[in-house]
């Protein structure tokens, strides 16, 4: 014969750890900068976040994120910006 055995004490359980809910993702939307197979020059005017920040948004040049002037500024060969640094 065995001896009774106690009856199990309730153990208190912690709370299963509660992962954190993943990012968004990221909601593609058709900027103002692509106009049905147009695109506009979206060289940044200002201060991103300041409230007159803006976009150049002229025609942009084909295959190109800028239109001509931006696009002199932005693509520049390596030996016209080592001559600008001398």
């Amino acid at each position: 014969r065995m001896p009774p055995q106690a009856a199990p004490t309730p153990r208190q359980v912690a709370p299963a750890p509660v992962a954190p809910k993943p990012a968004a993702a990221p909601t593609l939307v058709r900027s103002s900068f692509q106009r049905a197979g147009q695109r506009n020059c979206c060289w940044p005017i200002g201060e991103p976040g300041r409230p007159d920040f803006r976009f150049c948004s002229a025609e942009g040049l084909a295959g190109k994120p800028y239109c001509a002037e931006h696009a002199a500024v932005a693509y520049v060969k390596a030996r016209d910006r080592r001559e600008d640094a001398a």
